[in-house]
């Protein structure tokens, strides 16, 4: 477990700015800037670059058949081209504050663990979902619950993030109990709300971490 003796460190990236476009699609500059890396005890998350494309597609490619049904657009990476077109994407989604996507290394090494995002942002409040996976052989060694405690420390601490969501079907019972365990409250399960990669419909649990929850678990 990590708790407070975990330190994140900022990047100096963070320092720059953001355009973000509201409803109307006027410009307006975001109060804070996301770090482009995260240091963990153990982990580096770090916002892609296009020479990550190889490590990317290499996990995909062990991880394919556990990525299809929640994460189909990664299990739909089939070449360095397909990666290549991914990461381009998700540069454009960080630079117009959509999206944030890092991936995770273990420190010192250049293999990829996983990938962990912040999505459906609503600027107003703010908040946004979390989705993340880890690859099958690096699992059940706590690189899932460290890539998210800190992320939650820089999305409440750094950015002034009100709220932190995520969204996990029903067969998912691991991804349920690491989130209670984090401190994610349980709103109700919305029924028949997401269409997976394989195509069937399922219920979906949401959970959410607010920032007044946040000294308790930092603690």
């Amino acid at each position: 477990m990590i708790l407070a003796a975990t330190a994140t460190r900022i990047g100096m990236e963070s320092l720059r700015n953001l355009t973000v476009k509201d409803k109307y699609g006027r410009g307006r500059m975001a109060e804070h800037s996301f770090p482009e890396t995260i240091d963990t005890q153990r982990l580096i998350l770090r916002r892609y670059r296009s020479e990550d494309s190889a490590g990317i597609l290499e996990l995909v490619q062990k991880n394919r058949a556990h990525l299809i049904r929640d994460f189909e657009q990664q299990a739909a990476l089939r070449s360095l081209a397909d990666v290549l077109a991914f990461t381009a994407e998700k540069y454009e989604q960080w630079a117009t504050g959509k999206t944030f996507c890092y991936g995770i290394w273990r420190t010192g090494t250049s293999e990829q663990v996983g990938q962990i995002q912040v999505k459906n942002i609503e600027w107003k409040i703010p908040s946004a979902e979390l989705g993340y996976f880890i690859g099958g052989s690096f699992q059940r060694r706590g690189y899932a619950t460290e890539s998210i405690r800190e992320l939650l420390r820089a999305l409440f601490e750094q950015l002034g993030f009100k709220r932190v969501f995520l969204r996990i079907l029903p067969a998912n019972s691991e991804s349920i109990s690491l989130a209670r365990k984090l401190g994610f409250r349980e709103e109700g399960l919305h029924r028949r709300a997401f269409r997976c990669g394989f195509g069937e419909l399922h219920d979906v649990h949401y959970l959410s971490f607010i920032q007044d929850d946040w000294p308790f678990q930092a603690n």
